[in-house]
């Protein structure tokens, strides 16, 4: 019996970039072609960036499958860093007849569907472990925002899986929202400033690239040194030179995110390793491998032993979450629920 070719739609509708591509799937299968990458910022609606990426390439779909960044409610999200709202029946009328599923999802669900996908040259190794293949795994990191999602390998007898391959399930949610937990004097003193300014202090504030302006300034007062146009393209070249700012800017970072990667490992069993993505993640890899920062991860109390095993990995791949939410897509086709 032929395997069934499909062309999915699939999308990486960030705060910054939004990011489309032809997913062909044969079978459980994936490739991508006509990848298709613009700042969000050049278009007035997510519409208007649909209807140019379907006019550049000419093709007309199978289905349709994308993360966004926001949280999904009664097939609609709309963007928390951008004014943009993408609906699902929207997108099928604009579509066509030919659509036959569209997914939507939060964007760090698709990328963590990518993750069990990825070959050596998509991830990179912060800290080797031995991963378990019975647990969780934890996908985590800050971009624009924070992103979080944990999958879960199913336990299913599957009569159309002959191959073997694992099926996941994905569980998302806005764990990057959770609070900022500071553990040093300088960390307190930056958490009470940002609080007197903000009200919520979220780690998604700290680490990411929307509190950027807010976290630099505060933590500049804290250090007592200048903070005069602060760029954050170019902070990780500044804190190689020494900048004492942009060094603890960036230490800083790389903790917090290793706070929320420990964090999400414990209470998810995540004995099946940790990974790290989103753009920010990528600039701190060399703050991420430092000593101060795995410990972070690995510091639990009486519940560090469970955390020692478990392997962290830096996503460095740009198209995994346009690979995770085609396999999305198939997952729903095959199973009909996520």
């Amino acid at each position: 019996m032929a395997i069934q070719t499909s062309r999915i739609l699939v999308g990486d509708v960030g705060g910054t970039n939004i990011r489309f591509a032809i997913a062909e799937a044969k079978g459980a299968e994936v490739s991508l072609a006509d990848v298709w990458k613009r700042l969000g910022a050049d278009f007035p609606t997510f519409d208007d960036a649909l209807d140019a990426f379907l006019s550049d390439s000419g093709v007309r779909p199978d289905g349709a499958s994308l993360g966004v960044a926001g949280a999904v409610s009664a097939g609609r999200v709309e963007l928390l860093h951008r004014q943009w709202t993408v609906d699902c029946r929207t997108l099928a009328s604009r579509l066509g007849s030919t659509v036959s599923d569209i997914v939507l999802v939060n964007d760090f669900v698709a990328m963590a569907r990518a993750a069990p996908e990825l070959d050596a040259e998509g991830i990179e190794t912060i800290r080797s472990g031995q991963a378990s293949h019975e647990g969780s795994i934890v996908v985590c990191g800050p971009g624009t925002g924070f992103g979080l999602a944990v999958l879960k390998k199913l336990r299913m007898r599957d009569p159309d899986r002959p191959d073997g391959r694992s099926e996941w399930t994905v569980l998302g949610g806005e764990g990057g929202h959770q609070v900022f937990a500071p553990q040093t004097d300088m960390e307190w003193r930056l958490f009470e400033r940002l609080k007197s300014e903000l009200g919520y202090v979220s780690n998604e504030t700290v680490a990411s690239g929307s509190g950027f302006q807010s976290t630099v300034l505060a933590l500049a007062a804290v250090l007592g040194v200048s903070a005069t146009d602060p760029d954050p393209t170019r902070t990780e070249l500044l804190a190689e030179k020494g900048d004492p700012l942009s060094l603890e800017l960036c230490r800083l970072r790389a903790r917090t995110i290793m706070t929320v990667a420990g964090d999400a490992a414990l209470s998810s069993a995540a004995s099946g390793g940790v990974y790290l993505a989103g753009g920010v993640s990528q600039a701190l890899q060399t703050f991420l491998s430092e000593p101060s920062a795995i410990e972070r991860f690995v510091n639990r109390g009486p519940r560090s032993p469970l955390m020692e095993p478990i392997p962290i990995h830096l996503i460095r791949s740009g198209l995994a979450p346009l690979l995770g939410a085609a396999h999305l897509w198939l997952d729903d086709k095959r199973r009909g629920w996520l």
